[in-house]
């Protein structure tokens, strides 16, 4: 194998990535393999995991016997996550990896030395279980809240972090990465150069619209993750949406007087963020890999002067219009799936993004087809 291979799965609304390198070793052309995240969304169609077990099998397949070489979780949501403990448990499939790379902040110690960040992170625990205990009360449901409630479900989501921390590779094999971070010795692979454009180290900004929550909340210094257990929802916050609204609606609109309501939508934006964005050189090409990264977190990357024209986008957040992309030639590829998530993929980011690329969408797969394939020639891109 001469050229480099993109391989875009389709999981749904979810992501997977395969990418396979031409490397030597020895003297010896070998395939070096990069797995962005492995996972769907669960509460509706665009979460069925009937579709992974294929996936899997052909990710099999492609690695020939041999370990991936790096797996990289770009974030904690279960359309990301979820799909190594899926093949494992149910499955009966495990992959093993010789690099795992997940977000900084998914480090178990990760907020005994970031206070700041941890008291944004409780505010959003703390508002996501008071979200949820409100549309529990309001006896009705919401596609678009349910997905969300399932996707940031602490709880189900550490299962699936743990098992990619604790037994996809050797301990000493897993690192938590950013932007920061120096690389230079843990490169996947000889013949390419992988560097990130996100996260920052501190991921306090990332949670910015939390910082009245936490006050609202008393969450101070002494406040843990064990602690919000015991929080509790006073019943003046339990209002019910008038007839006829959606309760999804509904609550993501309610204010925040009482430092508890808050928008599932934003909960979920800030997990986006901590988004590992990785740049991975080869050949001349440029080829962006950027999970779920939404607008808070492109500011940033272009604040610190990193956004530049790549050859191939995977598209951010399936086609939301606040995945930012930069500029992009000539390719780009969205792994999205319609009625899941409201707004994703939006109509007017994918329509203008179609006049500057190629881009392509999983949802253009023909029955039976598996998945999106891009070929890069190790001669590099056209002059």
């Amino acid at each position: 194998m001469t050229d480099l291979v993109i391989r875009v799965y389709d999981v749904r609304f979810g992501d997977a990535v395969l990418v396979t390198i031409p490397d030597k070793e020895t003297g010896k052309a070998v395939e070096r393999t990069i797995l962005f995240d492995f996972g769907n969304a669960l509460g509706t169609e665009g979460g069925q995991d009937d579709v992974l077990e294929a996936v899997i099998d052909d990710i099999i397949a492609r690695l020939k016997g041999k370990p991936l070489d790096l797996y990289v979780m770009t974030h904690e949501h279960l359309d990301h996550v979820q799909g190594m403990l899926h093949a494992s448990e149910n499955l009966h499939k495990a992959i093993r990896a010789r690099q795992v790379w997940l977000t900084g902040s998914a480090d178990p110690d990760y907020y005994k030395t970031h206070k700041q960040a941890k008291k944004q992170k409780l505010a959003a625990l703390a508002a996501f279980q008071q979200t949820a205990a409100r549309l529990a009360a309001s006896g009705s449901s919401s596609p678009f809240a349910n997905v969300l409630l399932a996707n940031n479900d602490a709880k189900t989501t550490s299962k699936c972090v743990d098992y990619l921390r604790d037994k996809l590779t050797e301990p000493g094999n897993v690192r938590f990465v950013h932007r920061e971070m120096d690389l230079t010795a843990i490169q996947p692979t000889s013949s390419a150069t992988v560097t990130l454009w996100a996260p920052e180290e501190d991921t306090a900004d990332y949670y910015g619209r939390f910082k009245p929550v936490a006050a609202g909340l008393r969450i101070g210094d002494t406040f843990d993750f064990d602690d919000l257990d015991g929080l509790a929802v006073a019943e003046e916050d339990l209002a019910k949406p008038p007839s006829g609204v959606d309760a999804g609606a509904f609550y993501n609109l309610l204010d925040t007087r009482h430092g508890t309501a808050t928008s599932l939508l934003a909960i979920d934006q800030a997990s986006n963020n901590t988004s590992v964005v990785t740049l991975l050189e080869w050949k001349g090409w440029k080829l962006l890999f950027t999970g779920d990264a939404e607008k808070r977190s492109w500011k940033q990357m272009d604040k610190l002067g990193l956004v530049k024209p790549v050859h191939f986008l995977k598209v951010s957040h399936h086609g939301s219009h606040t995945g930012m992309p930069p500029e992009v030639r000539p390719q780009a590829a969205v792994s999205t799936y319609p009625k899941t998530y409201r707004g994703v993929p939006d109509e007017a980011t994918t329509k203008e993004l179609g006049k500057r690329v190629t881009l392509t969408s999983t949802r253009d797969l023909k029955p039976g087809k598996l998945f999106i394939e891009y070929k890069f020639s190790d001669k590099g891109p056209p002059a």
